[in-house]
């Protein structure tokens, strides 16, 4: 697989980089999301990061239009953290995000969510007493979605924040410049539209703690629209840049999908001192890249046992049925060898995903293809986080046919 050229690092702007990954992660046939993650790692501060091209960045945007609004609207589990959602796990998520800020904040505050999706956290806001609350989001169908009773939300981009000047006293990024790729600009107009002394709030998953985490092989990078990987270090570089000093954060787990799937989350709030602020390279800035090291490392070695297994199923040649077609089934089939499987009948139950197709035409139907399963059968669950539900309803639909978890 032909890579990409370098480039600069988006924290320091150093061509200095040492190239760390190449993962086939597969896609659906007609998806416009770039298939393989190559991950970079600047040796001058330590950043970790995508290395994508500029096509593959613009296609990103029409991704999250295109593809990843109608899959989030469409989904039947309602539990799930997905963006801008009012699910239990979401609450927990909102309430440990409020918790870090709101010592700093009071009820008069002007409150800017850029990314807010159809504007849970908004909502969650308004509960908590804010009534001055505005956001924004570059997809469309989000904005329309979202409830805006009780605050006004505008289609726009991080890059160019549809507001005046000094009008904002609290602006948050939760959730949102991992999937950018130069965070430096959203932090620029961030910079604009607050006044001296406002409070800036961002929210990433806490790379410093992928290790910590397992969910399942190369989980964190699989997330291809996570395209920077920070920790508090380089947080602290990216907003001293544009004279962010550091107020507080907090480093803690909320569930995503299920109690299974867990994200390492890293809050963090800064405050706008309108002095430049002077950063330096430390020793703990490298941190990180010897921890990405070492995680990649360790997920190739739980590769290659799922290598094994699926060697074994393409040997047997018994019929194959997958049930959950997404992230981890895509990362399988291209990188593990389940696509040379006997695979007769791929399920999923979102209807959004059941129009789609893999490359080679394979058509993604509902569990009811199960009735024609033979005693020989085994069914293999990629949903990691349903397992539990999955197990259950094959019980209730008497699958006498071999269940294979991974």
């Amino acid at each position: 697989m032909k890579r990409n050229k370098s480039i600069n690092c988006p924290i320091c702007k150093s061509n200095k980089v040492v190239h760390l990954l190449n993962l086939d992660c597969g896609n659906f046939g007609n998806s416009i999301l770039y298939q393989t993650v190559k991950i970079d790692a600047c040796t001058e501060c330590g950043h970790i990061y995508n290395c994508i091209s500029p096509d593959e960045v613009e296609k990103l945007t029409k991704y999250y239009n295109e593809e990843s609004a109608p899959l989030n609207l469409s989904l039947i589990n309602k539990f799930g953290d997905r963006p801008g959602s009012d699910s239990p796990f979401a609450f927990q998520r909102y309430t440990k995000l409020f918790n870090t800020i709101s010592p700093y904040i009071h009820n008069d505050f002007r409150v800017l969510d850029v990314g807010c999706a159809t504007g849970g956290f908004l909502d969650y806001l308004h509960k908590q007493g804010l009534n001055k609350l505005y956001g924004i989001d570059i997809v469309e169908k989000y904005v329309n979605f979202a409830n805006k009773s009780n605050y006004i939300v505008k289609l726009g981009n991080a890059k160019s924040i549809p507001f005046n000047d000094n009008s904002i006293d609290l602006l948050i990024m939760d959730q949102l410049i991992e999937h950018l790729a130069e965070p430096a600009k959203a932090l620029s107009e961030a910079k604009r539209v607050l006044v001296k002394g406002g409070l800036l709030c961002i929210g990433v998953p806490d790379a410093l703690r992928y290790d910590k985490i397992y969910f399942f092989d190369f989980f964190w990078f699989l997330i291809r629209e996570h395209i920077q990987h920070f920790d508090i270090e380089h947080l602290k570089i990216l907003a001293g840049a544009e004279d962010f000093e550091l107020v507080t954060y907090s480093s803690l787990n909320t569930s995503i999908m299920s109690e299974k799937m867990v994200l390492p989350n890293l809050n963090a709030v800064f405050r706008l001192t309108g002095e430049e602020i002077k950063f330096n390279i430390t020793k703990d800035c490298f941190k990180l890249k010897n921890k990405i090291e070492r995680y990649i490392k360790n997920e190739y070695t739980k590769l290659n046992r799922k290598r094994k297994l699926i060697y074994n199923l393409v040997v047997s040649q018994k019929p194959l049925y997958v049930w959950g077609i997404g992230r981890e089934f895509l990362y399988l089939y291209e990188s593990a060898g389940l696509k040379n499987c006997n695979i007769v009948g791929l399920i999923d139950v979102n209807s959004y995903k059941q129009k789609l197709v893999l490359s080679e035409g394979r058509k993604i139907t509902d569990k009811s293809i199960l009735e024609e399963a033979t005693s020989d059968s085994i069914l293999l669950i990629t949903a990691i986080a349903h397992t539990d539900s999955i197990k259950n309803i094959l019980k209730e639909i008497n699958f006498n046919g071999r269940v294979l978890e991974l």
